[in-house]
């Protein structure tokens, strides 16, 4: 019988560097013969009412491997709106539940149905985010990489520099949002939370300075950053990578950027999560540019190609090295949900689902009882 749970109930028992871990073997296995993964799909339905112009959004995340003998797919509905320069998500959907359907790799039976809910701050919220952002930490990142900029004050930006601590021993951070309470809040909480003093920065090129590692984790829809603030050595993290829906739609004018042509050209190389995933949904920090003659595709490597040895990392510590985290992948979300699952029985979570076999299962569409 398959299992129904909440990934609440145990992924806050999984530490950031097993998330990680399990992270980079998924996307090793990506490249494989032995595992499957289609770029995220987006399905914009828009949407023009009383209260505003937005678009309900499906998101569908499909992959599995027979390495963690799972495959299936995680959904989630969101609904998103453009406020000024800022992507939002309106009051939709209250429990903003997202389901994963896992499935044994061999058998084809259902193992499980996950529902995943975003966490607060106390929680290890969104596994899947700070766990592909942090991957391949130790292969970009400088050895002595101690001190961290942050752009943006969400949850994803709380979830990955609190991960990042748990990684590696951070001296300090500073933080930029453009809403001082925001930020001087962020600062304020984090550092009680990780044991790091973290500062508000008024200016944005104040988190570039003097810092080795840049999380740019943020809801906007223009560059935060100005590559001619980098220096040298520095690993930055990017994580916007939307679809070219929203510019069909009319609620942007152009494709979401999060970093800067500049950011682009100062970089020695940049890393993708997924090629196919740029092309597939036209993403503005790397599909445009290279459209647009900014950057060459020569100058894109995929984090699988890296993390299986097929491709060098950093080679010193002058270079500087941008990653984007542009999209959530399937393989990922089915290699986490498999491990979740795994939790949820060993600790008597969830409930089992009754699901009837069909005595005849071969019998469709006219095929044989026998092969």
């Amino acid at each position: 019988m398959a299992l129904f749970f909440h990934s609440d109930d145990v992924d806050q028992l999984i530490p950031t560097g097993e998330a990680v871990a399990i992270t980079e073997s998924a996307l090793r296995d990506m490249i494989s013969p032995n595992g499957v993964c289609a770029p995220r799909k987006r399905l914009n339905l828009h949407r023009k009412v009383a209260e505003g112009t937005f678009d309900t959004v499906l998101n569908i995340y499909a992959g599995g491997s027979a390495n963690f003998g799972a495959v299936g797919a995680q959904v989630a509905l969101h609904r998103k709106a453009i406020s000024g320069t800022t992507q939002q998500r309106p009051p939709f959907n209250p429990d903003q539940t997202e389901l994963a359907l896992i499935y044994d790799s061999d058998n084809g039976s259902l193992l499980g149905v996950m529902a995943h809910r975003p966490r607060d701050r106390s929680g290890k919220a969104d596994l899947r985010t700070p766990a592909t952002s942090l991957a391949g930490l130790d292969l970009f990142a400088r050895k002595d990489a101690r001190r961290v900029g942050i752009y943006g004050s969400g949850q994803q930006a709380w979830a990955t520099f609190a991960g990042l601590c748990e990684m590696r021993k951070i001296e300090s951070a500073k933080v930029f949002s453009p809403t001082p309470a925001h930020r001087e809040g962020f600062a304020k909480k984090i550092s009680l939370a990780t044991g790091v003093t973290v500062k508000p920065v008024d200016k944005p090129e104040l988190a570039a300075k003097d810092v080795d590692i840049i999380l740019c984790m943020t809801n906007t829809n223009v560059p935060v950053i100005d590559g001619a603030w980098l220096e040298e050595g520095q690993y930055i993290i990017s994580v916007i990578g939307s679809n070219i829906e929203l510019v069909k739609s009319g609620n942007l004018d152009k494709p979401r950027r999060e970093v800067d042509d500049a950011t682009l050209r100062r970089c020695d190389f940049v890393v993708a999560l997924s090629k196919a995933q740029a092309i597939d949904s036209q993403q503005g920090d790397i599909y445009w540019p290279v459209q647009d003659g900014v950057i060459t595709w020569d100058k894109v490597v995929e984090i699988s190609d890296v993390l299986a040895g097929k491709v060098q990392s950093r080679t010193n510590d002058k270079q500087i090295i941008l990653y984007k985290n542009q999209g959530g992948q399937g393989i990922i979300d089915i290699a986490l949900a498999k491990k979740c699952y795994e939790l949820a029985k060993q600790h008597g979570k969830g409930y089992e689902m009754k699901i009837e076999p069909r005595l005849n299962w071969w019998v469709q569409g006219g095929r044989a009882e026998t092969w």
